[in-house]
This record gives C-alpha cells, sequence and structure tokens, in this order.
C-alpha cells in the first residue's frame, strides 16, 4: 500500500483504502508518514513544502515557554550541581551526624540554591535576545568550586 499526500486538502490518502486520490498527491513513505503524524501528536503541524510534499512545522515559542524552559534548565543544573557536592544519601547522612564537614557541604548546596534563585529571577526578566545568549551552565552566577 503507498500513502500519499495532497497538498490541496492537506490531508493523506491510501492507494489501497481511497478510491480517488486527488491529482496533487505525492508519494511518501510510510516511514514519513509515521514522523509526520509523530510530530503532529507532539502539537507541530503538518504543511505543504513549496513543491507540495508534506512537512513539518513547529510553532515558534512564546517568550513565556522559552523562560519556563530555561528556568527547567537552571533547576537540571542546580540539581546536577548538588549532586556533586553531596548526594542525597550523604545529605542524609550529614544530618543524623552532624559535622564540619556536613556543615559545609550545607552551606554549598545553600549557595547553589540561592543561586538558582537568581538565575531564575534573571531569566523572568530577560528579553529575548538575553535569553539567546544565555549559558546556563558558566552562567556567573554559579559559585566557584
Amino acid at each position: 500500500m503507498q500513502i500519499f499526500y495532497s497538498a490541496q486538502s492537506a490531508g493523506f490518502y491510501a492507494d489501497g483504502i481511497h478510491a480517488a486520490i486527488p491529482a496533487d498527491a505525492v508519494k511518501i513513505s510510510g516511514a514519513r508518514h509515521a514522523e509526520l503524524l509523530a510530530a503532529q501528536a507532539d502539537g507541530a503541524a503538518i504543511v505543504a513544502g513549496h513543491d507540495g510534499r508534506p512537512k513539518i512545522q513547529r510553532a515558534k515559542p512564546t517568550i513565556d515557554e522559552r523562560r519556563a524552559a530555561a528556568i527547567r534548565h537552571v533547576k537540571r543544573e542546580a540539581a546536577r550541581r548538588i549532586e556533586a557536592v553531596a548526594p542525597v544519601w550523604r545529605q542524609l547522612n550529614d544530618q543524623r551526624a552532624p559535622s564540619a564537614l556536613g556543615e559545609a557541604r550545607f552551606a554549598a548546596i545553600d549557595a547553589l540554591r540561592a543561586a538558582s534563585n537568581h538565575i531564575e529571577a534573571a531569566i523572568l526578566a530577560a528579553g529575548a535576545a538575553d535569553l539567546d545568549a544565555l549559558d546556563i551552565a558558566h552562567h556567573p552566577f554559579w559559585p566557584v568550586d
């Protein structure tokens, strides 16, 4: 069974299912059809290219969506850095048996959390150009190791 895409009707047709296939329809592979449908399920649109072939068109994220994505990235980076200072099991042990080393680890974690909060606040105030230039992993607010 061959699959076709019609730019005029913006629809798919299969030669074994549809009795009439539009004249402008172009053949596409089953893999391409699956790829297009998966992208559509993720929120993208299927549109006709200049050659009539189907292509994926993703909506440009809004500034708020970009900020939210950047904040998620900051939270992941903070979690990674905290894990490097003291994994959860170490933090629990430090709580159960306080020590000077444990206090130092908690101070380092607190500094990372404070840096994360400052970076997130900066992201909320950032414009599009600032978000484009943002390098979260190397942000100057992170404490120096």
